[in-house]
């Protein structure tokens, strides 16, 4: 059985099928399509979107807002860790935990967070642009809840800081993503063409995004 679903018209050519975070179902489609085409194609796609809207709600009810408390788990670079309160005088990791000092708070475990995803971005967006022969102007991280990485029409690329959590494969294709659009400010066939030449496998990163989008919101 298939839940409700909104449909978003544009001048697209082609139906797309999109769960939200809360495990919605979106159908954007052509203006000129017939309702009832869209009602046959969401038919034909329903074990895709029953398993794409299971994963999203066991990802949600697995992955509340963050405190940084004992006992919470907590993804670092795409691996689940476990967080303790410890006397260590920094941040650190054993194991499957995550140590962190009695004495931080909240703000103290963000400012962190944040360092370690600017030398890992920074580190990263150098190595893709050389490989890719582009030139940025700046880097910035924002603390973006809505996407995870932009380009602007200067070559000014900001991050998310929230792609610490990510697996360094996926920090990798949103940095390649944004690096494309230095050449192409678009998303024509060219541009998914020279993100396919550095990262061949790009797509299962995006699936990744897609599935994993509540993570803009737990922190």
């Amino acid at each position: 059985m298939i839940a409700d679903y909104t449909v978003v018209r544009s001048s697209r050519k082609t139906i797309a099928l999109v769960i939200d975070s809360e495990a919605n179902l979106i159908v954007r489609a052509p203006n000129n399509i017939k309702d009832s085409e869209i009602a046959d194609f969401v038919k034909k796609k329903r074990h895709w979107i029953n398993d794409k809207q299971y994963q999203v709600s066991t990802f949600a009810e697995k992955h509340s807002r963050v405190i940084f408390e004992t006992g919470e788990n907590f993804l670092y670079l795409g691996d689940e860790y476990t967080i303790l309160r410890s006397k260590e005088s920094k941040i650190c990791f054993s194991g499957t935990n995550i140590l962190i000092p009695e004495n931080f708070n909240l703000s103290d475990v963000l400012s962190w967070l944040k360092e370690v995803a600017s030398n890992i971005i920074n580190e990263r967006v150098s190595r893709y642009s050389s490989l890719m022969g582009v030139t940025y102007s700046s880097i910035k991280l924002s603390k973006a809840k809505a996407r995870w990485g932009s380009c602007s029409s200067k070559d000014s690329l900001n991050f998310a800081w929230r792609l610490i959590m990510c697996p360094i494969s996926v920090i990798d294709y949103v940095v390649v993503h944004e690096l494309s659009h230095i050449t192409y400010k678009n998303h024509s066939a060219s541009f998914w063409s020279r993100v396919k030449t550095v990262l061949p496998n790009y797509k299962e990163q995006q699936d990744w995004l897609k599935l994993n989008r509540k993570l803009m919101e737990i922190i």
